[in-house]
């Protein structure tokens, strides 16, 4: 067969790229892909793999860690289909609630969103999965919709009433590509009963890891979970409710007590095995089942969307069956006592990786190589890295060393002085402009500093739909401003082609929050790999995060942006090593003549 390729002919390095993809498939070996943004690698990577996939009759899974960066792939197959006429079979899978066109079901939020749909459909209340189960609701305008993505079938199936997330899930059994987010197939908890769902195997499956640096930290928050005493409150105040007799004061004493013996004092501490009541240990299983059950009669008598109970239930499970790789740690905050149970490295979720047939790791930062092999225990994976292929003179890199968001310098004089340097550059900008942030509290506290709108800002859980309609309207604006945080949606795996940004800045490193929880997690990356715990665990991290960010801007031979990093950090040897490994720093220090005469030529 043809190698399945949308375009005319590859850019510089896609045909490199997949033939060491198709030459890792033969040989039955994983592969880490190292490929600026904007080689093209995504169609280099579903060219070359579904190519051997339908050659060798395999399956193929490409996972994201966001479902805006599901339209990549859909484009691409989109382009495939359209070229070779061909009837492969693909579809885009998100989240069931994502999928929900049920508005009594889909309102309900985390763990009740969940309960209310199993609840409805087992017992026959919700009418579009009973229509999405009678097989002559797929259409061919369904089918047709479901290849143009998951949006366009939420909306075919809310028009016919029928429920988009069955009918994605039944086109899956018979697709060869599938493609998903990376909870699907990360998350232990639910990875076995959606791939059956699905009627797939991770033995006959290549999977494309999209984004591949987010892996990690995606697969800990899977595994990660914590109790409050405020929803211990909420969740007594919802046995109350339903008149239930169930007490959960010992939960309250049991944070009480733990914090007594371990803060003394201080903000957060360790939780020892010790700590935790012999009682609430052997009747874990127990009170777990007990409080989703009332859980589930709370939801359906007081119409809430969501419920405290079935939140506790599960901390519950996940404490019963935490490990080495989970720390225990108590905090202490205005809002009360909280008990988090956090994975340091999900050695549980990645165990994957060693039952597919393969594995494809990109990443447009997937630096250094030698420390991804090791932090995903793939050992004898080929790695490639490829260069940009692009013109250095289309790309002008600048540190502005004149602020910093480093936690001690944070103060509203700070993000005033940040927010007049945004605005200098603003003046000067010939074309649109993106600011991302290491956080939304730093994004909010510039913004409220600046004294000219901002077009487009972010904001926290924006749902899939808002962030593509988002990122539409800005790229199609001529001279507008858009605020963002780094590691988001905006920042991370889409594709601003055309041009359509001018000028980046990154404002501060995205590192985290220092913590005892960071601490732990630098601490377990030594042991587990020989010292390396704060350059794997912080460091390398935050660059990551700034340097993905920074790469939204040039996507072809013919865009020409510059990009500012704008923090005095930045300047520090430490860090200017780790980024110029993504990037080529100018040395020209005026930030504002450099960037002028840039956008003239």
């Amino acid at each position: 067969m043809d190698t399945l390729f949308r375009f005319d002919r590859p850019r510089a390095n896609q045909e490199a790229i997949m033939k060491s993809i198709g030459n890792a498939l033969s040989l039955k070996r994983n592969i880490l892909v190292n490929a600026p943004t904007g080689t093209g690698k995504t169609d280099a990577a579903i060219a070359s793999a579904l190519s051997y996939a339908i050659d060798n009759n395999l399956d193929l899974f490409f996972l994201t860690p966001k479902i805006s960066q599901h339209k990549i792939a859909v484009d691409s197959l989109l382009g495939i289909r359209k070229k070779f006429d061909n009837r492969i079979r693909y579809i885009d899978i998100v989240g069931k609630r994502n999928l929900c066109i049920n508005t009594e079901i889909n309102s309900l939020e985390s763990e009740a969103f969940y309960k209310g749909c199993e609840k409805a459909v087992s017992s026959k209340r919700c009418v579009f999965y009973t229509n999405a189960k009678e097989h002559s609701n797929i259409t061919e305008e369904v089918v047709e919709a479901s290849y143009r993505g998951h949006n366009a079938l939420f909306e075919e199936s809310f028009n016919r009433g029928i429920c988009a997330y069955e009918i994605a899930t039944q086109l899956a059994k018979d697709a060869d590509f599938v493609i998903a987010d990376y909870a699907h197939m990360l998350n232990p908890y639910t990875r076995t009963s959606f791939l059956k769902k699905i009627s797939h195997n991770l033995e006959n499956s290549i999977v494309i890891w999209d984004e591949a640096h987010n892996i990690l930290n995606a697969a800990s928050s899977y595994m990660s979970t914590s109790l409050s005493s405020n929803a211990i409150a909420n969740a007594s105040k919802e046995l109350i409710s339903i008149g239930s007799s169930i007490d959960l004061e010992y939960l309250q004493f049991m944070l009480k007590k733990i914090a007594e013996r371990r803060l003394s004092g201080k903000n957060e501490a360790f939780v020892e095995k010790e700590d935790i009541p012999k009682e609430v240990v052997e009747n874990i299983s127990e009170v777990s089942k007990q409080l989703e059950k009332a859980g589930v009669e709370y939801l359906t008598e007081s119409k809430a969307k969501r419920s405290a109970l079935m939140h506790i239930a599960n901390f519950l499970v996940s404490l019963n069956s935490k490990d080495e790789s989970i720390a225990s740690i108590i905090t202490k905050n205005n809002k009360g006592l909280r008990f988090s149970l956090t994975c340091l490295y999900p050695e549980k979720a990645i165990g994957l990786f060693d039952e597919v047939y393969a594995n494809i790791f990109m990443s447009g930062t997937l630096l250094p190589l030698r420390m991804y092999k090791e932090l995903f225990g793939v050992s004898d994976a080929i790695t490639e890295d490829y260069g940009s292929p692009f013109p250095k003179g289309n790309k002008l890199c600048l540190i502005d060393d004149t602020v910093s968001t480093k936690y001690e310098s944070r103060s509203n004089e700070e993000y005033k002085k940040i927010a007049e340097r945004i605005e200098e550059i603003r003046m000067i900008t010939d074309g649109n402009l993106a600011v991302f942030f290491p956080s939304f509290s730093v994004l909010n506290s510039v913004y409220r500093n600046m004294k000219k709108e901002v077009d487009y800002i972010q904001r926290s859980e924006m749902k899939s739909i808002a962030v593509e309609k988002f990122i539409d309207e800005f790229k199609k604006g001529r001279d507008s401003t858009m605020f963002g945080v780094m590691g988001g949606s905006m920042s991370e795996g889409i594709d601003y082609a055309n041009n359509a940004i001018k000028g980046i800045i990154i404002v501060g490193i995205p590192l985290e929050k220092p913590s005892l929880e960071i601490n732990a997690k630098i601490e377990y990356i030594n042991k587990r790999f020989n010292g390396k715990g704060a350059e794997y665990a912080y460091l390398i991290p935050g660059i990551i995060r700034a340097a993905q960010a920074a790469g939204r801007a040039i996507r072809s031979e013919n865009d020409r942006a510059f990009i500012i990093f704008m923090d005095k950090r930045y300047g520090w040897s430490s860090y200017r090593s780790l980024l110029s490994k993504f990037v080529e720093i100018s040395e020209n220090r005026n930030i504002i003549d450099s960037v002028s005469r840039f956008l003239s030529v």
